[in-house]
């Protein structure tokens, strides 16, 4: 069986929690302009947020992949808190696209 390192899965782990933090200030940004009224900004950055989200999900997914192919990691509670950061990030992302649209109808 193959082991992934600590590093390895810490650096996995880092880059998940820095692609989904960069979705959430995308996100808050984007309410920030839908609340002035700049909705093809609040838009372009909801999109950015997305992107960043795509590249969360990515590599938690090729990790989880992985682990179901066999390779073994050590236990991580820094990949746990990456995958609470990225899932918490995607339920933020779902309500603040709520918001977007209410400001739209004002």
């Amino acid at each position: 069986m193959e082991q992934v390192s600590k590093e390895e899965l810490a650096l996995i782990s880092m880059n998940v929690i820095l692609h989904a933090g960069n979705a959430r200030d995308f996100v808050y940004q984007a309410v920030d302009k839908a609340s002035n009224g700049d909705f093809d900004q609040a838009d372009e950055l909801m999109n950015q947020a997305n992107e960043e989200i795509i590249t969360a999900h990515k590599a938690q997914t090729e990790t989880l992949q992985k682990e179901a192919e066999g390779f073994d990691f050590p236990f991580s509670p820094l990949f746990g808190h990456a995958q609470d950061t990225l899932m918490t990030v995607k339920a933020e992302m779902n309500v603040m696209r709520e918001i977007i649209k209410l400001y739209k109808r004002l």
